[in-house]
């Protein structure tokens, strides 16, 4: 059975009223707005904010030399990412790329103030705790299918991910290659063999997944 890979973390991560509004009170906090495609980070960059999404998705991933790339996970809403809130706590520089991958409104908070609240407010510390773990058990679901799943799992498992949030999922071959570190022409022959399985319906630029319980046999 497929496990399937979790690029987000759970609806748990929710910001909470009082940890929106004890943000929303400090003046050093600001409301900010990313355009669809934008390059918010890359590797090496030194964080100089954190930034909570309020409404918009991000990609976080990591790109090879050969021209692949690895999705690590996605932001969504009230979600913030904890490689940069891990930059910003430990000095380091960031170790990946992150992208915006729709219009994306966000609160923008500096770095001093990321270190401050850890250490004196509990909500926000345990917000910042929260994310990390959630996040963590991404990431080790992530490791295991990339060490212990074929591609044509993972593929399944991506695609039965992307329902929960689309009836229709509209994306390039090229794009999902991306997405599990792999090639347009491998993606496109197992898309193609799930099709005639009934598992799910092809046309350009869309995948529409007809039958869950097939795919989560692969």
């Amino acid at each position: 059975m497929t496990s399937s890979i979790q690029y987000s973390a759970s609806s748990e991560s929710t910001l909470p009223d009082k940890l929106l509004n004890f943000l929303l009170a400090h003046t050093e906090v600001q409301k900010i707005t990313v355009p669809k495609g934008v390059s918010v980070c890359q590797s090496g960059d030194v964080c100089e904010s954190l930034v909570i999404l309020l409404d918009g998705r991000v990609k976080v991933f990591r790109p090879s030399e050969n021209g692949q790339s690895l999705t690590l996970y996605y932001v969504n809403d009230h979600e913030s990412c904890i490689l940069t809130a891990s930059c910003i706590l430990n000095g380091m520089p960031f170790p990946a790329f992150a992208q915006t991958m729709k219009e994306s409104t966000a609160l923008s908070i500096p770095p001093n103030k990321v270190i401050e609240w850890m250490d004196e407010e509990p909500l926000w510390r345990e917000y910042i705790f929260s994310l990390l773990s959630q996040r963590m058990v991404g990431l080790i679901e992530l490791v295991n299918a990339l060490a212990f799943q074929g591609l044509e799992s993972r593929l399944a498992g991506w695609l039965i991910d992307q329902t929960k949030y689309v009836q229709v999922i509209n994306v390039t071959h090229q794009t999902i290659a991306q997405e599990l570190a792999s090639s347009r022409e491998v993606v496109s022959r197992l898309l193609k063999e799930f099709e005639m399985r009934g598992s799910i319906e092809l046309s350009r630029g869309e995948v529409r997944v007809l039958d869950k319980e097939e795919l989560n046999t692969y």
